[in-house]
């Protein structure tokens, strides 16, 4: 229970505030510089204060349960944003020289890999707000941190540490991190996830922490990489251990008090469960076992609380292809838990038989809409997602049925007798509604391979040889690969960004990236290898994808859920990469990547007008690209939007520029705005 160093600090404002972070040992964490900001602990929220819009405060990493990301606060105005100045930036103090020259984050583990040594990761996280206070975590380790919200002052700072040793011997390291989303705050507690799979609970006035449990074994590759979400009296949270070949991961749910688990979902079915018959596998281990089937989580649920019912997002099986004939239910799914027993009540697979990586990274946004349904005006509550490609789903909350037609659509299929191991499923389901990429679109609303996709190294596809020696073949969203030939396809481009929700608009926006593209060639079954976690994981010979400004762009679209039509679709020269959050006064914030294409990586935080599109205010560029999500909350009658600054190594347009290239430096800046 002492794998942590605690930190009470105070540091300066101004135009600069850095944290003067002074390493104690819990037992004798104590407070330097002035009086630090008192906490008051959160009380066991309420389902309605947890569901309600985010207000004076926002108290759950989507804003509300929901995951509208939207806020009651009027003071900023499309008419007066104009105005808007920063009034503190600081530093977490997480992203040293040390490690941004290559020194691990774990004394004993691998230095950063030598063509790219940074092991600070990316800085995704968005906070959450609460009387006064901001509570955030951050890459590569996790560190958790309480701010004053309203000056920047670093109120204490929780650092875990990490002791395991892996099967192979060696030392367990977060690397970069990945990302960090944030935490959660309830009853007194910051929960906190862990990229070794742990959740801890911190004492919320002090960082100390209470108790901690895990989503498993971090030998079997467990890792948390979503933030916890807290409802009544439960820490929802998800494992994502399934794309290194870890075992099949979970949901869980763990009681606030003591950590005690409280129930448990995984996407892929033991034997005898329902769905269990759309694997192959006998569930003893191998190709494709059910033991190592993927389905990771890599977001955050949505939650009902007066119905009783959690929303989430799963990811893809496991190993990418080679994998034997069927759907592998419940995997690259819509799934509608239980949120008192964990039991599934409904489930919309959104690609059968994935084998393109096509997992659910972005959030759902639940609400309630009226829809035209065989004709009839029909009111329901609805959640909306939009997947890796693009296509947004609106489905009944309470039984997982399209709002929005969506229609099994068929797509190319191998021959098992000549391309064995492909097993491509016949049809994939494509909803009507348009899609938010800028890709071209086929004649059945697929969105196919842009003809000036480029490989990492940023040689285009349609020029380049493939590894194999011959040409790469461009396909599309569903189009198959096998053995004999590498196939182009678009790749992760609406990812992370979160997406929010306006009931003014009844619009969600989304943010994500146009032309990313990777290329892929089938590994056979019998040449596939278990790595050190005992599975498969992607299990596919791969060129890395060109996330460069060379061939990506950026979509930024608000689309009526209600209707299914845009109100707005903007291709923007960079990447969006950050998430929204929208407000009553009628603004959406967003983060930008940079000028131009973003290759400068000089980001900024805008507001658009809600109904338009239109940008009514730029802040001035920050060193670093914005790939986090605006926040926005009152102090004292103030209302501040707080974003964090310090690049997104998911798809980073600066590759070009070299990766030893300065503009590839990742940061750890906190900034705020308000009226003056």
């Amino acid at each position: 229970m002492n794998r942590f160093r605690l930190t009470l600090a105070v540091v300066l404002t101004g135009a600069l505030a850095v944290g003067l972070v002074v390493a104690t040992t819990a037992s004798s964490s104590r407070s330097s510089g002035a009086k630090s900001t008192v906490i008051t602990p959160a009380p066991v929220w309420t389902g309605k204060q947890l569901s309600a819009p985010a207000g004076a405060d926002w108290l759950t990493y989507y804003g509300g349960l929901t995951g509208d990301r939207y806020s009651s606060l009027t003071q900023i105005t499309p008419q007066n944003v104009g105005t808007l100045k920063q009034v503190w930036q600081m530093s977490l103090g997480t992203c040293t020289a040390a490690l941004i020259a290559g020194t691990p984050v774990i004394p004993g583990a691998n230095n950063g890999s030598t063509n790219n040594p940074t092991n600070c990761g990316s800085m995704e996280s968005n906070p959450v707000a609460i009387n006064g206070v901001l509570y955030t975590t951050n890459a590569p380790l996790g560190e958790t941190f309480a701010i004053d919200a309203a000056t920047g002052n670093i109120i204490w700072t929780w650092t875990p540490t990490y002791n395991e040793t892996l099967l192979n011997g060696a030392i367990f390291s977060p690397g970069s991190g990945g990302r960090r989303a944030g935490v959660a705050v309830g009853e007194g507690k910051v929960f906190v996830g862990l990229p070794d799979g742990r959740l801890v609970a911190l004492d919320q006035t002090t960082g100390q922490e209470q108790w901690e449990n895990s989503v498993g074994s971090v030998t079997a590759n467990a890792k948390i990489s979503t933030a916890p979400i807290y409802v009544n009296g439960m820490v929802l949270v998800g494992d994502g251990s399934g794309d290194s070949g870890g075992e099949s991961p979970t949901l869980e749910a763990f009681r606030a008090g003591n950590g005690a688990r409280v129930w448990s979902w995984s996407p892929v079915p033991a034997p005898g469960q329902p769905g269990y018959t759309t694997w192959t596998n006998n569930g003893v281990g191998g190709n494709g076992s059910t033991l190592y089937g993927g389905g990771s989580f890599w977001q955050s649920p949505v939650v009902d609380t007066a119905r009783g019912i959690v929303v989430t997002g799963d990811g893809n099986p496991e190993p990418w292809n080679s994998r034997g004939p069927g759907q592998n239910l419940y995997t690259t799914s819509i799934v509608g838990l239980d949120l008192n027993t964990g039991k599934m009540k409904w489930y919309f697979q959104q690609v059968h038989h994935d084998m393109w990586d096509s997992d659910l990274p972005n959030e759902g946004v639940l609400f309630t809409g009226t829809f035209n349904v065989n004709g009839k005006q029909v009111t329901r509550p609805a959640v909306a997602y939009v997947n890796k490609v693009g296509m947004t789903f609106v489905l009944d909350e309470v039984t997982g049925v399209p709002l929005i037609p969506v229609k099994e659509t068929p797509v190319p299929t191998s021959n098992n007798t000549t391309q064995p191991g492909v097993n491509a499923w016949p049809t994939q389901p494509v909803p009507a509604t348009p899609d938010v990429l800028f890709n071209p679109i086929g004649k059945d609303g697929i969105p196919c391979t842009t003809p000036d996709a480029v490989t990492s190294a940023g040689v285009p596809y349609a020029t380049a040889t493939a590894p194999d020696g011959k040409p790469f073949h461009s396909g599309c969203a569903y189009t198959y690969y096998d053995t004999t030939q590498y196939t182009t396809m678009p790749f992760e481009m609406m990812d992370w960004p979160v997406s929010s929700y306006s009931p003014v608009t009844h619009t969600m926006n989304t943010c994500g990236v146009s032309g990313r593209a990777t290329a892929m060639e089938q590994i056979p079954q019998a040449s596939q290898v278990a790595g050190i976690y005992g599975g498969l994981g992607a299990g596919r010979l791969s060129v890395g994808d060109g996330s460069t400004p060379i061939s990506n762009s950026g979509n930024f679209s608000a689309i009526n859920v209600w209707t299914g039509k845009f109100l707005y679709h903007q291709h923007w020269p960079a990447i969006c990469y950050s998430g929204s959050a929208n407000t009553a006064s009628g603004l959406t914030f967003v983060g930008q990547f940079g000028t131009g294409n973003g290759s400068a990586g000089d980001g900024s935080l805008l507001a658009l007008n809600t109904k338009t599109g239109a940008i009514v205010w730029q802040s001035p560029p920050m060193p670093y690209p914005v790939g986090a999500a605006p926040i926005t909350y009152e102090v004292n009658g103030k209302q501040y939007v707080t974003v964090e600054d310090g690049g997104a190594g998911h798809n980073d347009v600066t590759r070009p520029l070299g990766l030893l290239a300065p503009q590839r430096v990742r940061g750890d800046y906190v900034y705020t705005f308000a009226l003056p």
